[in-house]
């Protein structure tokens, strides 16, 4: 099962669309992904902007897609605690994925996939709620393709793309990987933000979703993918292969925008 997640254009936030570059950015992006084989599914937020992104290839691939509520941005406000030490932030309204450093790592706790949604940051807010939301929102959407999330964290797969490293595994780590090999293997692509995608990355592969609203940053109309590596026959962990690719725009002659982003990105032209 392979997963591709894609930001929307350079974002005209005022009008909830996109801005003269986002539409060149968007224009490049759909050369790239006319070009992808096997797509099983398209999915989109139904915010506008992640709509006018998805909506020239799905329209020039003849498909249609399925707009899912907890696609949106991950735009839940929460509050900065009262006697948080800066007073001028103090009870002040802000975003999960948008706090200053002193508070950040001020509390171990952001850093537990298990405990972050109860500090006392996130307690500002209906946060754990709509985590869920989006937590149960795409294990509801794998579950339709056989993969079930289990206690344990991981996924069991009803119906296992056969793998030939379940009897002849390669030593160490130069596993050798057929699955693309097979036309059964699914494909979804899925338009959205950069908020909602972090939770459910943090979702599918153990991690809090603070360590990447903090730590990372992928532009506008980035590519990322992940892949399930199922290396037991009936068992599925998701695994990052790529993330924040904008291959499409360097090679279009198109500067990647930091819309998101707290500095400028590097300029490769």
């Amino acid at each position: 099962m392979r997963l591709i997640f894609i930001r929307h254009g350079d974002p005209d936030y005022a009008n909830d669309n996109l801005t003269e570059k986002g539409k060149r950015e968007v224009a490049l992006l759909t050369e790239r992904i006319c070009k992808w084989k096997n797509i099983t599914a398209f999915y989109t937020s139904p915010m506008g902007r992640a709509k006018a992104t998805g909506k020239p290839s799905i329209e020039k691939l003849n498909r249609t897609a399925t707009e899912f509520k907890w696609l949106q941005e991950f735009y839940y406000p929460t509050k900065y605690p009262e006697d948080y030490e800066d007073k001028s932030l103090a009870g002040k309204e802000a975003r999960t994925w948008d706090i200053m450093p002193e508070l950040y790592f001020s509390d171990k706790d952001f850093f537990d996939k298990d405990k972050w949604a109860d500090t006392k940051y996130m307690q500002g807010g209906r946060i754990k709620e709509h985590y869920n939301e989006v937590c149960n929102g795409i294990d509801s959407l794998l579950a339709e393709y056989g993969y079930n999330r289990n206690e344990k964290g991981f996924y069991n797969v009803a119906n296992p793309v056969p793998n030939r490293n379940w009897k002849d595994p390669v030593e160490k780590y130069h596993l050798t990987s057929v699955k693309s090999d097979y036309p059964e293997e699914k494909t979804l692509v899925f338009f959205c933000h950069l908020g909602v995608m972090f939770a459910i990355i943090a979702h599918l592969t153990g991690l809090s979703p603070m360590q990447l609203w903090q730590g990372f940053y992928i532009a506008p109309t980035s590519v990322t993918i992940l892949n399930s590596e199922e290396r037991i026959e009936g068992q599925g962990w998701f695994r990052v292969e790529r993330m924040g690719d904008t291959n499409h725009l360097t090679n279009g002659g198109e500067q990647i925008s930091s819309s998101g982003y707290f500095a400028d990105v590097f300029r490769e032209i």
